[in-house]
Formats: C-alpha cells, structure tokens, sequence
C-alpha cells in the first residue's frame, strides 16, 4: 500500500468530507484531492515524467492545498517527491534540485491540471521505491536528502490513547512545507479519516486563536517558538479555545515553564511533548507532560526502540526499512548504523522507560525548530572581501531556543548590516545571523580550531555592554513602551539590543504594527531588524 491507496479509500468513503483547508481560504475535500490529483499526475506523465523521476515540489505555505495535490500527484506519476517549501532560494535551491536530480520543479498546481482527464491514474509502485527525498541541514555545511522509501512512509505507530479524544478531530498547525512534520500532519487525514488539517502560511498568535474559535479546532500542534509566542500574546483570551484537547510540541526540546504556561493558557487540552527526527522517520517518543520530569521527552511509541551509546541517543523502528541519506554513502555511513540512527543528541533513560534530552548535538544551531548548520553560514560569510575569519554560533535566545551569531574579522571597515545581507542573498532567512560582532581576532586552540565556547562567552560580554539608558523624547519613548511589552521585558534602555532581548521575525511583525497604531506612521517590519536598539528605530521613524 503507498499514500494514493489511502487518498483512494477516504474519497470512495467520504468524497466530500474536508481533508485539509488552508487557513479559512481554500478548503480540499477528499474527493476534490482524488480527481484534482489524477488530473495533476496525468499533467505530470505529459510533462514528460516517468516512474523513477525526482519532481521538486517548491510551493509556499499559503499554497498548501496546491502542495498537497502535486503531491499525491507525483505518487500517482510513479515518480518521488522533493518538497522543499520556501525553504530554499536562489543559489541554494539550485544546488538542492541539481543535487536531486529532479528533471522538473513544480510551482503551480493549476498549470498541470489544466486540460486534464480527473479518472484514476496509477503507475506501477513498489513499497520498497523511492517515494521522497527530505532536504535538511547537517553539520557538514550542505543540505542533506533523507531518502524515504514507500513503505518507509506508511509506517506509522498512534499513542496508546489516540482514540481518547471524542468527536470528529481537527488539528491547526504552521509546520513548513517539505519538512518531516509538514509531511506527517499532510498524512494525517488520509490514515484516520474524518480528519481535518487546518493550516497556516505563517505563525500569528491572533489569527491562531480566530482559527481555533471559528473551526473548533481539538488539537494544537506547535514548535516551542511558536508556543512561546502564543502564550505570551495572550491571544488565547480573546477568542474562544475551548474546543482545543490536546497541544503537541515537536521539533525542539522546551522549557519546563512553557509546558506549564501552555496548561494555563488551554486549561482542557492535555500538554504533549514528542521526539523525533526527519532520518527517524516513524521512530519517535511521547509523553504528556510531567513537571516531576523537566528534561523528560516521552517514551517509545508502538515499535519504536530507543538506547544511548556512549550517551548518544539512538533510534529505530522495529519492522521498517532505514532511511538514508540521498546520493551521499559517507553520511549515510556516519548517521545510520544498520537499522539504528545516531541522533547526535545526547540523553539518558530513566529507570521508568523515559527518555531524558540532556543537550543538542556539539556545534548545530536549532533556531525556532529549524536546523542550522554553522559550516553553511561561515562558508557564506567568506564569499565577502573584507572577511578575514568568521565563527557562527548558536546563542540563547527566550523563544527561539537558540539564535544564530556570527563573530567576523574583517580587514577594512564594514558594516554588519551587510554581511547579513550577504547571508540572506544565499541562504533562507532563518540562517542570517541577527547577532554579527565584529572582532580583531578568533579564540583557537593549538591545533588551529575555533574554541566555539569562548566564542560564545564573547557574544554574552557584548551583552553587558552599555548600562541602562532611560527614553529622552516621545519616539524613544514609544518604542520601549512597545518592546516591552511585545517582549515581556520591562526596563529596556534606548541602547539595549533587539536580538539580544530575545526578538525574532514574529515579534518584530508585533511591534511594527503597534508602532503604527501608536504613532500613526508606517513601520516595515524590516526596520525593526536594521535598527535594532530603540534609539536607532526612533531616529529612524523621525525621518
């Protein structure tokens, strides 16, 4: 059985029960996702693909309808899928579609459908074939392709208590496109049935909450960033949470406190912690949470098995075949370890059967759920003349969990506001350094490494920086008394840094538009990023 097979079943049985409706715009009905995915696979074969091929999926988050039709399409063409988002741009995403071999890249479902017949199309699959291709950062610096069979795919283990929540279910999430727990959520409707998957194109605390009251959704799904966030908005009292039954954090480990202000926050729901990893796949852990158990992330579920090696966390699913890394036998030898995937993570196992996270793995930076390789941005950073050496590090960050840095050397005056736009022409937002020290030189150790923990101890020094400087006129003023409330932290100086605070793209959103409420100017959000101390984001709102 591969994934059309599911599609098939629900729309013979249900072809006009809603599967998956992205945000409160298009709504896909099971039958509508059958016919309009046979007219898309029909589009695909004339295109002139065949069983075997790659086709890159590259659709944004607020086409997630479009994505899940191409899809299933790509299945039914007997071709596998690369589904990379938005994650990847410019140079990067040629380098990711070349390293793929994908022949065609697939931004517009309409364009294949057009045209074509909606009966059933499906090529020939065997359960051990190629179905997708996962891009995900490592710590080597390039993207890596976990490749996922078919039956790889389908394995699928529910909690023991899956079928406690009553009713019919509908879960909301902002889980980007291509990623391991975008797929999963996409897959969900089509292996419970009566399932509905509310999706959103981006993370808003209030737009959540109108989701939740207007769809009467029963489960959350959330990376801690996004968590963070919401409870901190206090989104969840104006708008009617009632219905929510169960919030899920995935992706990151979170803090203890945020499992507790989530309790509060949905005083209904039951507070879930999971983990996994995309080369994993079906393998994962779960609990609900447990404050005797702060470092505690779940114990194995259905055929999962979990040991620590030499205090690496190892997993495996009993039964399925391993995953691997696309066209690259060197990693594949590093990580996989016959059916088993070293993690990089190190934990331990208590005498109850839970798994305990204790630290990430030694130098990769987890920004907001999302994987960032050190190596990848260093290399980016090169490419500018004036720089003579760069060491990126990950530095704590209150919602993101970590935040990326970068400490240059540079052999004439440049501006940081420039190498971070270096980085954003090559890489995907979420790996651009928001903290950039400029530096006359590099810890190293005899050998010649950077010592990545003196580095580190540099970016917490910047932070004592200036002392506390007080507003000194009526813009100054305002953007405090914004700063601090969208970041929960009162007293903030006029030279305080935004990055520093804790700030990040959504907050940033935030404080633009109560800027523009409070002073009646238009704020672009990016001004929150090039002026980042309230004295600099005030001249500039004076000009």
């Amino acid at each position: 059985m591969i994934v059309p097979d599911l599609l098939r079943a629900r729309a013979a049985e249900t072809p006009t029960t809603v599967a998956l409706r992205a945000g409160d715009e298009e709504a896909l009905t099971y039958g509508a996702w059958d016919a309009r995915s046979n007219a898309a696979a029909r589009g695909l074969v004339a295109a002139g693909v065949r069983p075997g091929d790659r086709v890159a999926l590259a659709f944004g988050n607020e086409q997630w309808a479009d994505y899940a039709v191409c899809y299933l399409a790509v299945h039914k063409a007997g071709a596998a899928a690369v589904p990379l988002g938005s994650r990847f741009a410019g140079a990067e995403l040629e380098r990711v579609v070349a390293h793929a071999g994908a022949g065609l890249v697939v931004t517009d479902a309409g364009e294949l459908e057009a045209g074509q017949p909606t009966d059933a199309l499906q090529a020939e699959v065997g359960a051990d074939d190629l179905a997708e291709i996962l891009y995900t950062s490592g710590t080597t610096g390039l993207p890596k392709g976990v490749a996922c069979s078919h039956r790889s795919i389908m394995a699928h283990d529910l909690p023991a208590d899956a079928a406690t929540v009553a009713g019919p279910v509908s879960f909301l999430h902002a889980f980007p496109i291509g990623t391991q727990a975008g797929q999963e959520t996409l897959r969900v409707p089509l292996r419970m049935g009566g399932r509905v998957a509310v999706t959103l194109a981006s993370f808003d605390p209030d737009r959540v909450g109108a989701l939740v009251a207007r769809h009467r959704i029963t489960r959350l799904q959330l990376v801690p960033a996004m968590a963070h966030l919401l409870v901190a908005s206090g989104a969840w009292r104006d708008h009617d949470v009632s219905s929510v039954r169960r919030v899920i954090l995935s992706s990151a480990p979170a803090a203890p406190a945020l499992f507790a202000r989530l309790a509060a926050a949905f005083p209904l729901a039951t507070i879930w912690n999971a983990y996994a990893l995309t080369e994993a796949g079906a393998a994962r852990t779960m609990m609900q949470w447990d404050p005797a158990r702060p470092t505690a992330v779940g114990r194995p579920v259905g055929q999962t098995e979990v040991r620590i090696v030499e205090g690496e966390i190892w997993l495996r699913r009993r039964g399925t075949p391993p995953r691997w890394y696309y066209d690259d036998p060197e990693a594949t030898a590093r990580t996989f370890a016959g059916a088993w995937v070293r993690t990089g993570d190190l934990g331990h196992i208590d005498g109850d059967g839970y798994l305990h996270l204790t630290d990430r793995s030694k130098d990769l930076i987890i920004t907001g759920g999302s994987n960032v390789s050190p190596v990848e941005v260093e290399n980016a950073l090169f490419e500018h003349p004036a720089v003579v050496d760069a060491a990126v590090v990950g530095v704590p960050h209150p919602v993101l969990g970590e935040d990326v840095a970068a400490a240059v050397v540079v052999r004439s005056p440049t501006a940081a506001r420039e190498l971070q736009d270096l980085v954003r022409a090559a890489l995907a937002e979420h790996k651009v350094p928001h903290r950039v020290l400029l530096v006359d030189g590099l810890p190293r150790n005899p050998s010649g490494k950077v010592v990545k923990a003196e580095v580190r101890a540099m970016f917490a020094a910047a932070d004592a920086g200036p002392g506390f400087a007080p507003p000194r006129d009526r813009a100054e003023a305002a953007v405090v008394s914004v700063w601090e409330a969208v970041l929960d932290r009162p007293g903030i100086g006029v030279h305080d840094d935004f990055f520093a605070l804790g700030g990040h793209s959504l907050a940033a959103a935030q404080i633009a538009a109560r800027l523009r409420d409070a002073l009646g100017v238009e704020v672009a959000v990016a001004a929150v990023f090039e002026s980042p101390t309230p004295a600099e984001l005030a001249r500039a709102l004076r000009r």
